[in-house]
């Protein structure tokens, strides 16, 4: 099995200079747990619900003072959209992630997510 077979797509994306408040927000009503981050459409990093409970709420403070960019997590570990789902669970475990952004010729096309339960 591949990739492109068990990712979901279309992926949820913002700027790097938007309000975490908004990204919130979009991920509640999108009913998702992460939004991947571009700068000039590319893209740079990840925030995830985590990022936001801990990054903003333990340390930071007021959410709608902080961009995506200062608790985006950088650089985006990738993966291809024909590389076996086996690589893509070997990079998560690696690199102690639970979401993989798929990355086709620089356009970004879907996204694996591991679900804890």
């Amino acid at each position: 099995m591949k990739v492109k077979d068990v990712m979901s797509s279309p992926v949820i994306t913002e700027d790097e200079d938007t309000s975490v408040t908004i990204i919130a927000r979009d991920m509640e009503l999108s009913e998702i747990g992460s939004v991947v981050i571009t700068r000039e459409d590319k893209p740079v990093g990840i925030v995830t619900d985590r990022d936001i409970s801990i990054k903003i709420c333990a340390k930071i403070g007021t959410p709608g003072e902080v961009t995506a960019k200062g608790i985006l997590t950088s650089p985006l570990i990738t993966i291809e959209p024909e590389a076996p789902v086996e690589k893509a669970c070997e990079l998560l475990a690696e690199n102690d992630i639970r979401r993989l952004p798929v990355m086709e010729n620089d356009k970004l096309v879907g996204i694996i997510a591991l679900e804890i339960y």
